[in-house]
């Protein structure tokens, strides 16, 4: 069965503006292997103290499989990448299921 999931997420704690592309760009490659990678837009912004942060979030709700393992499967990846690239940096992701909305 699969279910609509809307997804969100932010990286904060990022040393600099190379850093923060370079976590764009591994978190690319990851939404690439994982087949959602024209779903999800994602970019690198300044929050009002003038820190950096990576942010992205799905342009629609993915419809995703057996998403019960899908997610977890999802965070793990999403985790080790970032701190692969920075490994001070604190991951967060949020997901939605815009059908229970309704």
């Amino acid at each position: 069965m699969s279910v609509n999931i809307d997804l969100a997420f932010t990286v904060t704690g990022i040393a600099d503006e190379p850093q923060a592309h370079r976590i764009v760009d591994a978190l690319g490659r990851l939404m690439l292997a994982e087949n959602i990678e024209l779903e999800v837009s994602m970019g690198v912004a300044k929050d009002e103290h003038g820190a950096l942060f990576v942010s992205g979030e799905s342009d629609h709700p993915l419809c995703v499989s057996r998403s019960y393992l899908w997610r977890p499967h999802f965070e793990g990846l999403f985790t080790a990448t970032v701190e692969e690239v920075a490994a001070g940096a604190v991951s967060r992701i949020d997901w939605g299921y815009p059908d229970e909305e309704y």
